[in-house]
């Protein structure tokens, strides 16, 4: 499998447990106090431990095309996390979305761009 997929794979799986997590902490609600009963009551909420399932397969697929690719070349792509997040943020929380947030978003994806063509 191309390395570029690999990538792009993880960086899914990456940003799926960000949103499983948000989700779940929404169930949650706002930790005022960190405890045990709120750690429990996190380390067993299922979305939760769906997110974090999920940062172990983008792991996975992160060690295989560090394996295949420099880190230099692999790693910015870290950054695509941030624009599916931001857009689950608007469409699946219904975040706000101000315009300095979306321009940095713009400049993230074309700073990708550039690095893909090295």
């Amino acid at each position: 499998m191309d390395v570029l997929i690999i990538i792009l794979i993880g960086i899914t799986f990456a940003s799926l447990g960000q949103i499983t997590w948000k989700w779940g902490m929404n169930i949650e609600g706002a930790i005022t106090e960190l405890n045990l009963d709120t750690l429990v009551s996190m380390a067993l909420n299922p979305y939760v431990v769906l997110g974090v399932g999920m940062y172990g397969l983008s792991m996975l697929c992160w060690l295989v095309a560090l394996s295949r690719k420099d880190l230099s070349y692999v790693y910015p792509f870290i950054a695509l996390t941030f624009i599916i997040v931001l857009l689950a943020s608007k469409f699946l929380f219904n975040e706000e979305l101000p315009a300095l947030r979306i321009v940095g978003t713009l400049i993230v994806i074309l700073g990708i761009l550039v690095i893909v063509q090295t």
